[in-house]
């Protein structure tokens, strides 16, 4: 199971106990120490917590302008419209037609999928990025760094996870 799977489940458990039965625990404590950035992302993305979209949303917002300013983007690109497109994309980026799983459903049984690739994501089970042609590619970086941004703390966590188990 992904951690970001496990992560999910651990913040929906009605169980916190911390013994060697339950340890939902480590997960959480784990990605709280991932980075900052990261235990945002994971809050906001994969446990529902909405009220640090509006944290996560500031803080991407001035890193994606330094990135604006360092990479010196044209002045038609807004780095505060690019940071709300690519946070968007990335916190909902599951292809609604055929909720990630790439195939479409049955017309008249949806919760089974045919052998139909699905035309909506060309079954990539992620929605289209629907922008300005020219943010595309900015927007499309910025979605690229979220991902790198989500791996990278995924990948603390693990680490951390590790140098807590016995050998």
């Amino acid at each position: 199971m992904k951690l970001a799977q496990q992560y999910s489940r651990a913040t929906h458990s009605s169980n916190l106990k911390c013994d060697e039965h339950h340890t939902d625990t480590d997960k959480l404590a784990a990605v709280a120490l991932s980075g900052e950035l990261g235990t945002y992302l994971f809050r906001c993305k994969y446990s529902n917590d909405h009220t640090s979209v509006k944290t996560l949303h500031i803080k991407w917002s001035e890193i994606v302008a330094k990135k604006a300013d360092n990479r010196q983007w044209p002045k038609h690109v807004a780095a505060h419209k690019v940071a709300a497109l690519s946070l968007d994309y990335w916190l909902n980026d599951v292809c609604p037609v055929c909720s990630g799983k790439c195939y479409e459903p049955l017309t008249n049984v949806p919760t089974v999928l045919s052998d139909t690739q699905c035309k909506a994501c060309k079954g990539q089970g992620k929605r289209p990025l629907i922008c300005d042609q020219r943010e595309r590619d900015y927007v499309g970086h910025m979605v690229d760094e979220l991902n790198d941004a989500a791996h990278s703390a995924a990948q603390n966590a693990m680490r951390k996870l590790a140098s807590e188990m016995d050998l």
